[in-house]
C-alpha cells in the first residue's frame, strides 16, 4: 500500500477544468458577437483540451448553432424556404454561413460566355439578365430576380459558362465559392448533394437554353472507341511533359468526348479551358487508323470511383472522312 493518500486530481487537471471553463466563456462571448469563425476554433480547441468535458462541449456546440439560427437573414430564409426546409438546423446553418453577401450595382458582369465559374449565386433583390452570343449579336435569354438561382450548371459540373449573365438593377445575392463546399463531407454529410438536387430541380438557365435551342448540336456525335493520350499544352500551345490517358466514347466533327480516371476533382476541374494534344488510336486490331488534334476542354463530367468524361471541341473541324474511321 502506497504511504501518499490518493490525489483527488491527477497532475494537470485543475488546469485542465480552470482552461475549460474560460474556453467555453469565450465561445458564449464568440457566439453572441457574431464571430462564429472564432467560436469554431474555440470549440474545436475546447475538445482537444479536454475531450471528456462532454457537458461544455455540448453546450458550447448549442450555443453556436442557436446564435448561427438568430443571425440567419429572415428575408433571405423566406426567398429561399424550399431550400432551406430540406436541411437541418445544422446543415442551414453551415450552408449559410459558407456564403458571402454582394450588393451589386446595374451592369455589373456576373457570368461570362465561355468563361470558367465555380460559383453559385442566389438572388435575394433586384433583377439579372441573362443573354448569349448568336451570329455576332447577343440575344436575350431570360430575366432572373429574387429566389432564382445563377450559375448552378457550372457549380454542379465542371464546365465553362453556357450564357452571360449582368446585373439590370442594383442586385444583392448570396455567393457560394465551391471550394467553401469541399470541407462539407465531415461534418456534414449529404448536404452538398441536397444542395445540388436542388440545383437541378430549380435551375432555370439550362431549361432556357434547351428551350430557345442554342445547345442544338450542330454536328452529329457517333459512338467511338480507342486508347488516346492527351498531352496538356501551355497557353503559347508549346507541350508540356503532363500526359493523361483515357479512351475515346464519342466523336463528332466538332469534338470528341473521353473517358479518363483522376484520383482527385480538383485535378480534373484544373483540365477546364486548357488545350489538349490528343493522339488518338483506331479500336481495330489490326492496323488501326491514327490521328494527332489539338482541342479545348469545355466540359469534365463527374461518375464515381474517380471515372471522368471529359468533352474536348476542336480547333479545327474534322474532315468527314477523318471521322469515319474512328466512328464506331
Amino acid at each position: 500500500m502506497s504511504p501518499f493518500p490518493p490525489s483527488s486530481n491527477q497532475p494537470g487537471e485543475e488546469d485542465k477544468s480552470q482552461a475549460t471553463k474560460q474556453l467555453f466563456a469565450q465561445i458564449q462571448v464568440a457566439a453572441k458577437a457574431g464571430d462564429f469563425k472564432l467560436a469554431d476554433q474555440l470549440h474545436e480547441k475546447l475538445i482537444a483540451i479536454d475531450p471528456m468535458a462532454l457537458s461544455e462541449i455540448i453546450k458550447s456546440a448549442g450555443i453556436i448553432e442557436d446564435e448561427k439560427t438568430a443571425g440567419i437573414d429572415r428575408d433571405h430564409l423566406a426567398i429561399w424556404s424550399k431550400l432551406y426546409d430540406c436541411l437541418s438546423e445544422e446543415e442551414r446553418n453551415c450552408f449559410y454561413y459558407s456564403m458571402k453577401k454582394y450588393v451589386l450595382r446595374p451592369k455589373t458582369m456576373i457570368l461570362n460566355y465561355g468563361a470558367m465559374n465555380s460559383r453559385l449565386f442566389l438572388i435575394d433583390k433586384g433583377h439579372v439578365i441573362i443573354f448569349s452570343p448568336k451570329d455576332g449579336k447577343n440575344t436575350v435569354l431570360a430575366k432572373l430576380g429574387p429566389g432564382d438561382i445563377l450559375g448552378e450548371y457550372t457549380f454542379s459540373t465542371i464546365s465553362l459558362c453556357s450564357a452571360s449573365a449582368i446585373t439590370h438593377t442594383d442586385v444583392q445575392l448570396m455567393c457560394l465559392e465551391s471550394s467553401a463546399a469541399d470541407g462539407w463531407e465531415d461534418k456534414y454529410p449529404g448536404l452538398y448533394e441536397k444542395l445540388i438536387d436542388f440545383c437541378l430541380k430549380s435551375g432555370r438557365v439550362d431549361q432556357i437554353l434547351r428551350n430557345k435551342k442554342t445547345e442544338k448540336k450542330r454536328y452529329a456525335r457517333h459512338a467511338a472507341a480507342g486508347p488516346v493520350k492527351a498531352t496538356l499544352l501551355t497557353k503559347e500551345g508549346g507541350k508540356t511533359e503532363i500526359v493523361y490517358s483515357g479512351d475515346l466514347s464519342d466523336i463528332s466533327m466538332s469534338g470528341c468526348c473521353l473517358g479518363m480516371r483522376f484520383a482527385k476533382k480538383a485535378v480534373a476541374r484544373t483540365l477546364l479551358a486548357r488545350n489538349l494534344l490528343l493522339f488518338i488510336t483506331g479500336a481495330e486490331e489490326e492496323n488501326p487508323p491514327t490521328m494527332s488534334v489539338i482541342g479545348r476542354v469545355v466540359r469534365v463530367s463527374f461518375h464515381l470511383y474517380g471515372d471522368f468524361s471529359v468533352h474536348v471541341q476542336f480547333n479545327q473541324l474534322l474532315r468527314e472522312d477523318a471521322l469515319r474511321k474512328f466512328a464506331t
